[in-house]
C-alpha cells in the first residue's frame, strides 16, 4: 500500500508530469516529422513524373563550329551536331540524320558559329549532266529571249509559261497584194521551264528539300547572273512545232501562276481587229480634238497622199558634129 501512494505520489508531482508531457510532444514531433518526409517525398515523385511527361524532345542540328562565309563547303571537318530543342528548330532546318545526303553542298550566306544551318542557306546544287534530268520521252529545246520575254529577268527554272506567236496572218482570198496582217497566237500553254541560260533544274525532284534553297551561284552580296535563253521541256511534237515556229515570227513569254494549270481557247488575233473599221493604222494621219461641247472628242482621219508615179525616163541621141 505504501509503495503504491509512494508512486502515485511520484507521477502526480510537477517534476514527473513535465518529463511525460515532454515525451509526449517529442513522440508527436516525431511522428509528424515522418508523415511530412514521406509527403515531401511524394510531391517529389510527383513533380518529377509530370516533369518527365512535359520534356521537350531534343532533335540534333549541323551547325557550324566557328562562323562560315558564303560558298563554305559543308563537310565533317567544319560543321558538327548539336541537340537543341524540338521547338526551336525551324522547319528548313537541315538535320543531322540528312547530313550525309547535303554534304558537298556550298552555303550562300554566312552562318554565325553554333546556329542551325537552314536549307534557305545553301545553294541548290547545279546540274553536271543535262541529259540525265530529261524524263524518258521528253525533249529539252532552248529559245532565244531578251528582256522583255524574260518578265524582266526573274524568270526561274520550273515556272511555268505560255508562248504566244507574233507572225504574218495568212493572206485573206482575193486580197492580191495587200499588205500582209500581223496577229498574235496562243502558240503553246503551260510549258515547263527547265532552265534560264545555264542554270538548270531537275523537274523530277520537285518535292525535294532543294525547293527552298538559294539558287545555284545566287552568292549572298554576288551580283544575280543575266540570261538570253531559256530551255523548255517538251514532246517530241512540241519540239517540232517550236522549231517551226521560230522560223515563223517571234515568240513571246506569259508567265503562268503557280496554282494555275487551266488551259485557254483561245483564237488569234490580228492587228486589223485593234484598228478601228477593221483598217491599219497606216492608212492615214489620226487627229483626236477635244472640248467640243458635250459630245466630247472628235476623231477625223487625213489621208496620206499618194506619190505620183515618176515619169519615164526618155533616152536622146547625142547631138552630132
Amino acid at each position: 500500500m505504501n509503495k503504491l501512494r509512494t508512486i502515485g505520489a511520484t507521477l502526480s508531482s510537477p517534476a514527473a508530469l513535465l518529463l511525460f508531457a515532454t515525451a509526449l510532444a517529442a513522440g508527436v514531433a516525431g511522428l509528424a516529422y515522418l508523415y511530412l518526409q514521406q509527403r515531401e517525398d511524394s510531391m517529389k515523385r510527383e513533380i518529377a513524373a509530370s516533369a518527365r511527361g512535359r520534356e521537350t524532345p531534343r532533335v540534333a542540328v549541323v551547325v557550324p563550329k566557328t562562323d562560315v562565309g558564303p560558298d563554305t563547303v559543308l563537310n565533317t571537318t567544319v560543321f558538327v551536331s548539336r541537340k537543341v530543342d524540338a521547338d526551336l528548330v525551324y522547319p528548313d532546318t537541315l538535320l543531322a540524320r540528312d547530313f550525309a545526303s547535303m554534304e558537298g553542298l556550298r552555303l550562300a550566306r554566312p552562318v554565325l558559329g553554333g546556329r542551325p544551318v537552314r536549307m534557305s542557306d545553301l545553294q541548290q546544287p547545279e546540274v553536271d549532266d543535262v541529259a540525265a534530268i530529261v524524263p524518258a520521252g521528253m525533249r529539252a529545246v532552248t529559245i532565244a529571249i531578251d528582256n522583255l520575254n524574260s518578265i524582266a529577268q526573274t524568270l526561274r527554272p520550273l515556272h511555268r509559261v505560255d508562248l504566244f506567236l507574233l507572225s504574218n496572218a495568212p493572206a485573206a482570198p482575193g486580197a492580191g497584194s495587200e499588205r500582209p496582217r500581223e496577229q498574235a497566237s496562243l502558240f503553246m500553254q503551260n510549258m515547263l521551264v527547265l532552265a534560264t541560260g545555264r542554270e538548270f533544274r531537275d523537274a523530277q525532284a520537285r518535292g525535294a528539300g532543294s525547293a527552298g534553297m538559294a539558287r545555284p551561284g545566287a552568292v549572298d552580296g554576288a551580283r544575280d547572273k543575266g540570261f538570253d535563253s531559256i530551255t523548255l521541256l517538251v514532246k517530241p511534237q512540241e519540239a517540232a512545232r517550236l522549231l517551226i515556229g521560230q522560223k515563223m515570227g517571234a515568240y513571246r513569254v506569259a508567265l503562268r501562276g503557280a496554282r494555275d494549270g487551266d488551259l485557254l481557247a483561245m483564237k488569234p488575233l490580228l492587228s486589223s481587229d485593234l484598228a478601228p473599221d477593221g483598217r491599219t493604222h497606216d492608212a492615214g494621219i489620226e487627229f483626236i480634238a477635244g472640248g467640243r461641247g458635250p459630245g466630247g472628242q472628235v476623231v477625223s482621219r487625213l489621208p496620206l497622199p499618194e506619190l505620183a508615179p515618176a515619169p519615164a525616163a526618155t533616152s536622146t541621141p547625142p547631138a552630132s558634129n
